[in-house]
């Protein structure tokens, strides 16, 4: 879940990483102020430690150079009249953590990157078109009408009436002719032409109850386009009411794995920062060890150094009082113990001195190099040892 990268920082950067690699350029030797800045003197630093070191020197901290910087330990010897410490410092040698999501978050980002993909289309209806060519045809449907010369069935009973008129007249002038025997006379045709007309009159009821029955038909088909018109709406309820579902299924299915992802990645990610606080604390414990680790060291050296100035002092005394003791014998013995106690402090003046207190206290010049300056310097190159560097200054101090 967490992968372990390195930061590259170069000239111009700041930051915590900088005071990281700071920290770990003093642990190897170097003498940095610890402020976060990547300035001309950490810059090189830097260069120094990539040459020293085989590495490339171009003052940037990569991959390779952190590698080698945090895996390295930092080991400070100074030298005493007796006394040596050495301070090695214990550096996590790992850089700073690097959040990188897990294959679960990966995983599950998947999921929502795919439940995106599966959303449903936008609703089309399937009964809109019909809905709509219904309503349009009950809107404009024409008002009702009824023509008689223009209903077959009424032609049907037009011409069936029609013939049995006639066969009724006939009947009927026949029989009043009979009575006449056999005469035609006005009765007869008057009474034929009254058979004929009462089937006419009979015609004209028939005539209405086909228009009654044909308004009957036309309220009825307007009935059934209503009902289509009700069945397709209702349908189309049903339709949506369906799509909506889905719809609202696949939301939920979202927040589902929405809050899913997000809980994965808060857990996670809690867990990431956890880490790089641990990392932190490790860091700084491991550097507070080092730093009291060289002062105790200094601390050991300058003890070290009072007890040799206070032996020195006590030999002095001692050559002193003994110089004064073979002075009182006799002068050829005293003058040559004098002599001898004149050669002897000259040597002891001569001897230089081996640590950087040390030389302070005897020509009270603090303008030299530390042996931690010392040994990220060029002079390295020149002196060999801080303690020849030491001997250099201190013959040229005595002579000058």
């Amino acid at each position: 879940m967490i992968k372990i990268a390195y930061s590259t920082v170069s000239y111009g950067s700041s930051g915590a990483d900088v005071k990281k690699l700071q920290e770990v350029l003093n642990a190897n030797g170097y003498s940095l102020a610890v402020d976060g800045q990547f300035g001309a003197k950490t810059q090189a630093a830097v260069k120094d430690y990539q040459k020293k070191n085989g590495l490339q020197v171009d003052g940037i901290v990569g991959k390779n150079t952190w590698g080698s910087l945090t895996s390295k330990t930092t080991t400070s010897k100074s030298s005493g009249s007796k006394t040596t410490a050495t301070t090695t410092t214990k550096k996590t040698t790992e850089p700073r953590p690097e959040y990188e999501k897990s294959q679960a978050v990966q995983s599950a980002e998947a999921e929502l990157d795919n439940w995106e993909k599966r959303k449903p289309k936008e609703y089309e209806s399937k009964y809109s078109d019909e809905i709509e060519s219904l309503l349009n045809d009950i809107l404009n449907r024409e008002d009702f009408s009824y023509s008689l010369n223009a209903d077959p069935l009424y032609q049907q009973y037009r011409e069936q009436y029609a013939q049995n008129g006639k066969k009724a007249m006939m009947d009927t002038v026949g029989n009043a002719t009979a009575l006449t025997g056999g005469y035609a006379n006005s009765y007869a045709v008057t009474a034929g032409n009254e058979a004929y007309d009462e089937y006419l009159n009979g015609l004209n009821d028939v005539a209405l109850d086909l228009r009654d029955r044909a308004y009957i038909q036309y309220t009825d088909k307007g009935d059934k386009m209503l009902e289509d018109v009700t069945l397709l709406r209702s349908l189309e309820g049903d339709a949506y009411d369906k799509y909506l579902g889905e719809l609202e299924g696949y939301y939920a299915d979202g927040e589902y794995l929405l809050d899913k992802l997000t809980s994965m990645s808060d857990a996670e990610f809690d867990e990431f920062l956890a880490e790089v606080d641990a990392w932190e604390s490790d860091r700084d414990y491991e550097f507070k060890k080092y730093q009291d680790a060289q002062d105790r060291a200094e601390f050991q050296q300058e003890m070290a150094f009072k007890e040799s100035e206070a032996k020195r002092d006590q030999a002095n005394k001692d050559r002193e009082y003994s110089r004064k003791s073979s002075g009182g014998s006799g002068g050829s013995s005293g003058g040559s113990s004098s002599k001898k106690s004149s050669k002897t402090s000259d040597s002891n003046l001569t001897t230089p001195p081996v640590t950087y207190a040390e030389y302070c206290t005897r020509t009270g010049d603090y303008s030299i190099l530390t042996e931690k300056e010392f040994g990220s310097s060029k002079l390295t190159a020149t002196y060999g040892s801080y303690q020849e560097y030491l001997a250099a200054k201190y013959q040229k101090h005595t002579k000058g």
